[in-house]
């Protein structure tokens, strides 16, 4: 190695170091990364406490300040999923690019441990009260679309779940198997996890039949509303080659007759919302549109309905399920574990209810920690 090459990898090593450095400190902190849709994290002054205390966070925090704030993160996450697919690597991020020319990501799927656990606090729940109880689990991508993972993939949903479930749950229970209720090639995103409105169509025929419900046929076409959603898998993946989706509304805002309404509770008091905020396709998380996003509770009324009033259990998957069961459903209350602490039993009682569903993608499932409010 020539003296003028070493001095040169030498410059540009410092260059490197000492310019990112630079750019770090001065460089101003971003609070939110669109791209990753969630929040990054803050510098943490040093105290004694932090430093020196028994659980010493300040380094464990600083380093991941230093991972979420480097500079042109996001170019470097794309640059780490081109290297990992030019080696022929499957995956990156714990994402499996899929086999149909790496266009379909796939979040890996691990089962959980402890179902039998999860099964019996949907048993506690029909034990304590007093009308119909269902209990779905909506497949993952990875079964539905197995023909599309890449050759050998391990952590997929192999079905195995949803059947064990069945076996678990107690006779109060009415169990509806979802394994066989989604096919074709729109029924969940391509970058993102949920389904897709295709998909939630398809999910409320299944859930409606097993329920007693009529179906409601919808004769017109899905309405386009965007061409450029790139969802949370394809944000933990940084596939930067990977085409975006597209989303589609079907029930038409206030239903069929125009009559429904929406009220928000995002902080315990009632909101007038609506079924889509399309403000929110402005935005990276455009999945948020449906219902305008996370929320504890949200009531959906319509007095044309024929059906009572169904209390929804449920994840972020029944946001775009919501309109479907609104045509058949006078009210639909929609009660996500996350947000809300009230006693079911309690909310059954007082709210009329007449049937209760609960519905979980199976990830979600499988890792929820809220579980245990069921049996309040």
């Amino acid at each position: 190695m020539s003296k003028k090459y070493s001095i040169f990898i030498t410059v540009l090593f410092c260059l490197f170091t000492f310019g990112f450095g630079a750019a770090l400190i001065l460089l101003p902190d971003r609070a939110f990364s669109e791209q990753e849709n969630r929040y990054l994290t803050q510098f943490e002054a040093p105290t004694l406490d932090n430093v020196f205390g028994e659980n010493g966070e300040f380094m464990t925090n600083f380093e991941k300040y230093v991972n979420d704030q480097f500079p042109l993160r996001d170019e470097w996450i794309h640059l780490k999923a081109w290297s990992e697919r030019l080696l022929g690597k499957q995956e990156n991020n714990d994402v499996y690019f899929g086999g149909d020319g790496q266009q379909t990501l796939f979040a890996q799927y691990t089962p959980p441990t402890d179902l039998e656990q999860r099964v019996d606090y949907v048993n506690q729940l029909a034990d304590n009260v007093s009308v119909p109880v269902y209990f779905a689990l909506i497949p993952d991508k990875s079964y539905v679309w197995a023909d599309r993972l890449p050759g050998n993939a391990p952590l997929v949903d192999d079905g195995s779940t949803i059947q064990q479930a069945q076996g678990l749950v107690s006779r109060n229970v009415n169990f509806i198997d979802l394994s066989d209720a989604l096919s074709g090639d729109d029924v969940f995103y391509r970058t993102d996890h949920h389904w897709s409105t295709i998909g939630a169509y398809q999910g409320y025929v299944a859930l409606i039949t097993a329920m007693g419900g009529s179906v409601t046929i919808l004769d017109y076409e899905p309405t386009l509303v965007s061409d450029s959603f790139y969802g949370t898998t394809w944000s933990s993946a940084g596939a930067a080659w990977v085409r975006p989706d597209a989303m589609y509304t079907w029930v038409p805002e206030g239903g069929l007759t125009g009559s429904t309404t929406v009220t928000r509770y995002p902080n315990g008091s009632p909101v007038e919302g609506s079924f889509y905020d399309l403000s929110k396709l402005e935005v990276k998380d455009k999945y948020s549109m449906f219902l305008g996003g996370n929320q504890g509770l949200c009531i959906i009324q319509n007095p044309d309905a024929e059906g009572d009033n169904l209390l929804v259990i449920r994840d972020s998957y029944a946001d775009s399920l919501a309109p479907f069961l609104s045509l058949d459903y006078q009210e639909v209350h929609l009660f996500d574990l996350r947000y809300n602490r009230l006693s079911l039993k309690q909310y059954v009682q007082d709210n009329g209810i007449d049937q209760v569903l609960v519905l979980y993608s199976n990830s979600n499932f499988s890792t929820d920690t809220n579980l245990a409010l069921l049996g309040l």
